[in-house]
């Protein structure tokens, strides 16, 4: 009996410490860490040609307009307004793209801003005010690039950026970073162009990554971050054979006592 005793303690260590992880290998920035093939921080390992998508505008994208000139005060029809940051919704102040992707401003008219970069929008708007200002210096941020993360991170949902572009890991980033049992080698991308769904699935631990297309996100995209396998077998297989174990072994312990 005592020799069954010992192979079912021996079972239940099979399956728990596979699933264990050496605190070693999780604390950054020991001070004797004793980790071979340590990284040397001031070597260059590799070089990356990144690729970021400058984002073109489109009909219904909003964007906040601040303008700043030397025209008195009295005279300059942006000069209230125009603020973004607070209490209220940004959105509800900023200036939305007609089904044209023109922008409405007071005194000036429309200015068509469809399918130029940021860059080229901030460019344009302020050729249209030069004849109603003196000196505008324009500052332009889209306010609708949202993204979504779902999946093994942090904290899902959807997230709001006035950055013009983002990558994957910032994204990752901004949801608390991965969980436990994320499956950094299996990060899906989906993305909506033209009423058409796109799939694209990669790996972040391939540092080739960082040199693809679709590590900055596009509006709208959506980041599902898989678990591991050991996330089903830590919560079901691990959790239930335990569990029988320790029944049996109960069992096995009172079998022993009464007979």
């Amino acid at each position: 009996m005592r020799k069954t005793l010992i192979a079912l303690w021996l079972l239940i260590g099979v399956f728990v410490f596979p699933a264990c992880v050496p605190q070693k290998r999780v604390i950054l920035l020991q001070e004797n860490p004793q980790v071979e093939n340590q990284g040397d921080a001031d070597a260059l390992l590799r070089t990356f040609d990144l690729k970021p998508v400058a984002y073109t505008l489109k009909p219904g994208d909003v964007l906040s307009l601040r303008v700043q000139s030397t025209t008195p005060t009295e005279f300059d029809f942006l000069a209230t307004g125009t603020t973004i940051f607070g209490a209220q919704d940004p959105v509800l102040s900023g200036y939305t793209l007609d089904s044209d992707g023109n922008i409405l401003l007071p005194a000036v008219g429309k200015v068509n801003l469809n399918g130029l970069t940021m860059p080229e929008a901030r460019i344009k708007v302020t050729d249209a005010l030069n004849p109603f200002l003196s000196d505008p210096t324009v500052n332009l941020r889209l306010l609708t690039f949202r993204y979504t993360i779902i999946g093994e991170v942090t904290q899902q949902g959807q997230f709001t950026t006035y950055q013009d572009n983002i990558n994957v890991m910032e994204a990752i980033a901004s949801a608390g970073g991965f969980s436990p049992y994320s499956n950094r080698s299996n990060i899906k991308l989906v993305r909506y162009e033209n009423g058409v769904a796109k799939l694209y699935k990669f790996s972040l631990l391939d540092d080739n990554t960082l040199g693809k297309n679709n590590f900055y996100l596009q509006p709208n995209d959506m980041l599902v971050v898989d678990p591991l396998p050991a996330k089903f077998v830590q919560e079901n297989v691990v959790g239930n054979v335990s569990l029988v174990l320790s029944v049996v072994t109960a069992l096995a312990l009172l079998a022993t006592r009464f007979l």
